[in-house]
């Protein structure tokens, strides 16, 4: 054989070899890139900005992480706006609600869920704010007494986001701090929010009612489930939950939860060839003065 020929020969043989392993190449560096959304604020509840990836350190299943970049957040948000069905009625949610819209114009896509025995979809996701105004004048004008299902409509939606795989999924929760009784484990609820990625704030009115429906020490058990989804999932999901005493205050915390939304970070960061996502993360910063809010658990794509 030639030496012309062995050369085509060989050339023919590594090309067929390259576009064989390239495809898995490219899928094994695409799971090296992870990326995550946290909010930096000061003292004073404002933004932070400027921050730079050497004003943080990302350790995911207790191993640092090199972090890649650190940008303003810029994809799209598809927010679910949750609200106790007991709560429609009120003027300070409804305002909370519409206020909250204006601000996040033309930054996310929004809808509107009222949760009762299951959840309802008010007005489905848009960005039309004039749609989901006139949803929330829609909305029952009639305070129905019953023991809403707020871990499992929380349990719900993560699944429904968890399908859907949308780059910045969030629920904010409108809610009673009340003890009622959940039919749903809190500890496969927060699971179920962990696999979605959705980040979850909730705004949690104070009310002097104790376990509204709950008799003996396993109801009792089953109401603080309540608590636990409404307490422990913005902790986990990098959210954070808002008390208020009053419901004229709900307008001041969705304000608080937008201005949030608009300002976090993207950080990016690498996992070593061969290493296996975790879904446990610890973020910190060396900033003196800075609250970070960023999630403790995150779904690890498997």
């Amino acid at each position: 054989m030639s030496r012309i020929h062995v050369s085509v020969l060989l050339a023919t043989i590594a090309f067929a070899s390259s576009a064989a392993v390239s495809p898995r190449l490219t899928a094994a560096v695409e799971q090296l890139s992870r990326h995550v959304y946290v909010t930096a604020v000061d003292n004073n509840g404002a933004a932070v900005t400027g921050l730079t990836p050497a004003d943080f350190r990302l350790r995911e299943n207790n191993r640092d992480r090199e972090i890649a970049s650190v940008e303003p957040a810029t994809e799209p948000l598809r927010i679910a706006l949750m609200v106790e069905e007991t709560l429609t009625p009120t003027g300070g949610v409804r305002q909370g609600l519409a206020d909250f819209i204006q601000q996040m114009r033309g930054k996310a896509e929004m809808s509107i869920i009222v949760v009762g025995l299951a959840n309802r979809t008010a007005v489905p996701y848009t960005t039309d704010a004039n749609a989901l105004v006139a949803g929330i004048n829609a909305l029952p004008l009639s305070q129905r007494q019953q023991n809403n299902h707020v871990p499992e409509g929380i349990g719900d939606l993560a699944r429904v986001f968890a399908k859907e795989r949308v780059a910045r999924p969030v629920m904010v929760m409108i809610a009673l701090d009340s003890q009622q009784v959940s039919n749903e484990q809190p500890q496969s609820v927060l699971n179920l929010l962990r696999d979605s990625n959705a980040q979850l704030h909730v705004v949690s009115i104070e009310t002097s009612q104790a376990a509204a429906g709950a008799q003996g020490t396993g109801a009792m058990m089953d109401a603080a489930g309540r608590a636990q989804v409404l307490g422990d999932g913005p902790r986990q999901s990098g959210g954070r939950q808002w008390p208020v005493n009053a419901l004229t205050a709900v307008p001041k915390a969705m304000a608080s939860i937008a201005n949030d939304l608009l300002n976090q970070y993207k950080i990016t960061y690498t996992l070593p060839a061969g290493t296996d996502a975790s879904d446990r993360l610890n973020v910190t910063t060396s900033r003196r003065g800075v609250t970070l809010r960023a999630p403790t658990r995150v779904w690890n794509g498997k």
